[in-house]
């Protein structure tokens, strides 16, 4: 009978083992820092949502024009046209502007080359492309509800 209890003993010592392995693991998760600890944000009038590194917006249509955007700790290029064509603005982390003229956008967590986005009218590869609603719907949490 000993036997038994021995091994039962056993058993329930290496579950909290392995219960508390990963509850700090768990811990650890959540206490360390990521790459992105701010992340973007896009104004169009009162109405904001976030922005998502590694992702662009071809175009804003059927949507209010774009009014601001914080760039957190991402970088984003504002083009005038959409498709990421005509004049175009880079803002880096940590910047807040206003914008007039923002038809596309391609927000990136690290730099990229503005000439081959606009030659070749899309985002670099591995980006996530889609039209300003698309993008309202898939991202915000306020949208899916409304």
């Amino acid at each position: 009978m000993s036997s038994i209890s021995q091994t039962s003993n056993h058993g329930f010592e290496l579950g909290i083992a392995n219960v508390m392995q990963h509850l700090l693991k768990s811990l650890e998760g959540f206490f360390s820092a990521p790459n992105i600890t701010k992340k973007a944000r896009i104004w169009h009038g009162n109405f904001s949502y976030p922005l998502i590194p590694n992702t662009s917006i071809r175009n804003f249509y059927n949507m209010p024009p774009v009014t601001s955007i914080d760039t957190g700790d991402c970088y984003i290029c504002v083009f005038e046209a959409i498709g990421y064509q005509g004049n175009y603005r880079i803002i880096g982390p940590g910047e807040k502007v206003q914008l007039n003229d923002c038809s596309s956008l391609v927000v990136s967590s690290q730099k990229f080359s503005v000439a081959s986005i606009r030659h070749n009218a899309k985002p670099p590869a591995g980006y996530w492309e889609m039209d300003g609603p698309t993008y309202l719907a898939r991202f915000s949490s306020g949208y899916r509800y409304a």
